[in-house]
């Protein structure tokens, strides 16, 4: 299984979310990768294991 990495943006569309929201799941313990002073990346993978196990589901949008 080959490991996806995105930046903020580019999850927001591969997800369909808005940046409010992926804020919100960040906040709620959503996992990232961060080298010191750079920006965030998002393993697709495992932010979608995470969504599943956090009770989020997905019809049009990511939700509860």
């Amino acid at each position: 299984m080959t490991s996806i990495l995105l930046n903020g943006k580019q999850l927001c569309e591969q997800l369909n979310i808005s940046t409010t929201l992926l804020y919100k799941f960040r906040k709620a313990g959503m996992p990232y990768h961060q080298l010191p002073h750079g920006r965030a990346y998002y393993n697709l993978n495992e932010i979608k294991e995470w969504l599943t196990s956090a009770g989020y589901h997905q019809e049009k949008t990511w939700s509860k």
